[in-house]
């Protein structure tokens, strides 16, 4: 019968001999320095380089839109309304953002008033931004606004109205699709009638 060979560790020279304190001390301080590294970094990672990528992505994809006043009103010595700024809706996308099942695209190009194929264009022209349609009605920017389509966004604006139609018109002038003055009255005292714009950032 074969004997088995064992080994007693207190027997052997070099498991007996005993570290340096120093040299244990020294991993322990390379453990210690590893974790703190490494902890850091994660805090890194997750705080002071999150909010610089989060602030780059910002500068690269985020659009300031000019959110614009309401024009001021023209009337006569009596009060009568000559000219007055009513609320519309204009839509515009993010072509990028913009992925339309052929069914949608049909009904979007209806509201709109345009073919597929010009829809098609608008959203493939390679720009970051691009309006669809300036000054729509509320009830039609409301439909719109139900098919909830990816990309796809509204903004406020103004149209101007004139009461008096065409009998006003040479002396009251008009204004552009952003509501400031071209001609007569309108360019006139485009100052007085222009309100400060804002901002929006979307």
């Amino acid at each position: 019968m074969q004997k088995q060979r064992t080994v007693t560790f207190n027997h052997n020279p070099l498991l007996k001999r005993e570290l340096p304190v120093w040299r244990s001390r020294f991993v322990l301080m390379v453990l210690l320095g590893c974790m703190l590294v490494l902890v850091g970094r994660a805090l890194f990672l997750q705080g002071i380089n999150n909010e610089f990528l989060q602030a780059k992505g910002e500068m690269r994809y985020a659009r300031v839109l000019e959110v614009p006043a309401t024009r001021g009103r023209i009337t006569d010595r009596n009060g009568d309304m000559f000219a007055v700024s009513t609320p519309v809706r204009s839509v515009w996308a993010i072509p990028t953002d913009v992925n339309l099942e052929p069914g949608e695209a049909r009904q979007l190009a209806k509201l709109l008033e345009m073919d597929v194929a010009e829809l098609n264009a608008k959203l493939a022209s390679g720009r970051d931004f691009a309006y669809l349609k300036r000054q729509l009605s509320p009830d039609v920017a409301e439909r719109i606004a139900e098919l909830k389509l990816s990309g796809i966004h509204q903004q406020r604006e103004y149209r101007r109205f004139y009461p008096g139609g065409e009998v006003t018109a040479h002396m009251l002038g008009f204004t552009s699709v952003e509501d400031r003055g071209q001609e007569g009255i309108e360019l006139a005292y485009e100052a007085q009638l222009a309100g400060q714009p804002g901002s929006r950032r979307v």
